[in-house]
Order: C-alpha cells, then structure tokens, then sequence
C-alpha cells in the first residue's frame, strides 16, 4: 500500500492503493516503513509539482527497518532501524533506496522521533557530497 497521485492538485488527488513492491538495487536497502514525516515539500509536489509518472508514492522522509540489503552494500544490515531521505517513495509499506541515503537510529530513539532524524543528516550528506 502507498499513498499516490496521478497529477498534482488539492489533497483529494491523493489516494491510497497497492503499489508494487520495490525492487533493492546493488547499492540499496530495501525499508519496511514504520513511520513517516510529511513536510512542506511534500504538500509542495502534491500541489503543484508533475511527477514522474501517473501513480508516483509521495514522500522524502521515513523511519523503518531494512529487510533487504544490495549486494554491494557492506555498511547496513538486515533488521538494522535507519531512517532515510530521497525524492518520493517514502510514504507506503515498503522503501527502496540507495544505502547512502539511508542513517543508522541511534538506539532507544523511537521511530516516530526517528522519521525527523534524516533532515540533519541530509543536510550534512549534501555539504559532504558536494562539497
């Protein structure tokens, strides 16, 4: 399940459906979503911004549990807590993204705080990148 929409628009263009499952690249993580962050950029792109193709999952920000891990990733771990930050696909059951856009959950942070702890760490993922 995921939360999508077909063209940009008021709140009601979002609908919840079944969304196939993603597929974990060689340099990914495969996340089972356990919480969310909805953020300005997300309402912006809902609004007004066209997607990529009819049917695209909202969402930069979430917090969950990796249960798969690429062949080329040697720094995460299956039932490792992360939170991660990337362009869409954040808001449904299952995430796949590149293991560099994914951070570690210091322990005893829970995940609803843990789906704001990628907004740091974005930034600071930015200023090294492309610094």
């Amino acid at each position: 399940m995921g939360v999508l929409y077909d063209h940009p628009g008021p709140p009601d263009v979002l609908r919840l459906a079944e969304v196939p499952d993603p597929v974990c690249a060689p340099d990914g993580v495969l996340i089972r979503i356990e919480a969310i962050a909805i953020e300005g950029g997300d309402l912006i792109q809902r609004a007004s911004m066209p997607m990529s193709h009819p049917g695209y999952v909202l969402g930069y920000a979430a917090a969950g549990e990796i249960i798969a891990v690429g062949s080329a990733v040697t720094d995460r771990h299956v039932g490792q807590k992360v939170t991660s930050f990337d362009m869409g696909g954040s808001h449904a059951e299952l995430r796949a993204v590149a293991a560099s856009r994914t951070w570690p959950i210091p322990g005893g942070l829970d995940m609803a705080a843990a789906r704001a702890y990628s907004k740091p760490n974005k930034f600071v993922w930015f200023r090294c990148e492309w610094s």
